[in-house]
């Protein structure tokens, strides 16, 4: 896991990303990679969530990501901006052996499809649903850079990936009317919040306000929260100080335990949160007031 940007670890979040529109989806409306033979060439067996034991063909190579869905899941379909959390396999297409694994430990962090940071994994993963398995197979060049297609082949990187979890990729519950006296919040087509503070001071203790009201189970110190994020500082030149929605990582992980990494001020305004809400948290921290929204997408498992 790693961490976001020094500027919003000044104010206390720590989240965490892999190494490389409201509701579920429809599979039809989906934009996906489409199998390939080199995808249709890898087998793997075993259990979903667990190492696979696997047989990847040897040279592979490919112009192309390709995608192949060796087990098919029943669970949410992840489009655009859905976080997704997989364990996987990566193995060399030159030699057919595995090079790096996710650990199966549980403790991956979500890969946001269509995300900047998530490359052409997060391209890969488009279409998904929770529970599938799937072989992915891409250039080593996209890899490492993103490009999902080339101008001719190349020795080719399998990815086998089990989705055992996915979230929506905003915020889904029930709008409410926000407080006047606090910063107004105007969502774009795709849900990410702009944020306009008021012209008068800045308050100088925390407070949190729900602008969306979730369905879903409701956070405690004990979870992970999966969350998407703007951040704008209080003052007469107001700016963006940080956004998980812009900023190419998209979902973010923040743990609610106390004592850890991540600043009171913000375990506080997420724990006793429902999944689905959307809330505004005004934190102080360092001098600054800061204004936050966020997305409360789901937790990870235990």
């Amino acid at each position: 896991m790693r961490t976001i940007p020094a500027l919003l670890v000044t104010v206390g979040l720590v989240a965490s990303l892999t190494a490389c529109a409201s509701g579920t989806p429809s599979a039809r409306g989906c934009d996906a990679p489409t199998p390939g033979a080199a995808s249709d060439a890898v087998s793997a067996t075993g259990s979903l969530g667990s190492r696979p034991k696997a047989d990847v063909p040897s040279p592979l190579t490919t112009d192309r990501t390709q995608v192949s869905v060796l087990k098919q899941g029943t669970g949410r379909v992840l489009g655009d901006g859905s976080p997704a959390v997989i364990e996987y396999s990566v193995y060399d297409g030159a030699t057919g052996k595995s090079v790096q694994t996710s650990g199966y430990t549980g403790s991956s962090a979500p890969v946001t499809v269509g995300s900047k940071n998530a490359g052409a994994l997060g391209e890969a993963l488009e279409c998904a649903r929770v529970g599938d398995r799937l072989a992915i197979v891409l250039t080593k060049q996209a890899l490492q850079s993103g490009a999902a297609t080339s101008k001719k082949q190349q020795d080719a990187a399998v990815i086998i990936a089990d989705v055992v979890d996915g979230f929506p990729a905003r915020a889904t519950g029930r709008p409410l009317v926000g407080p006047d006296d606090m910063p107004a919040v105007v969502l774009a087509p795709n849900g990410a919040p702009g944020i306009t503070v008021p012209s008068t001071a800045a308050p100088t203790h925390d407070s949190t306000h729900l602008l969306r009201k979730g369905s879903g189970r409701e956070l405690t110190a004990k979870d992970t929260a999966v969350v998407k994020y703007t951040a704008v500082n209080w003052g007469a030149n107001s700016s963006v100080a940080g956004s998980s929605w812009t900023d190419g990582s998209g979902a973010v992980t923040v743990p609610l335990a106390k004592g850890g990494q991540v600043a009171t001020s913000i375990t506080s305004a997420l724990t006793g949160t429902h999944v689905g809400d959307q809330v505004l948290a005004i934190v102080n921290q360092q001098g600054t007031t800061y204004a936050y929204v966020f997305d409360v997408l789901g937790t990870m498992p235990r």
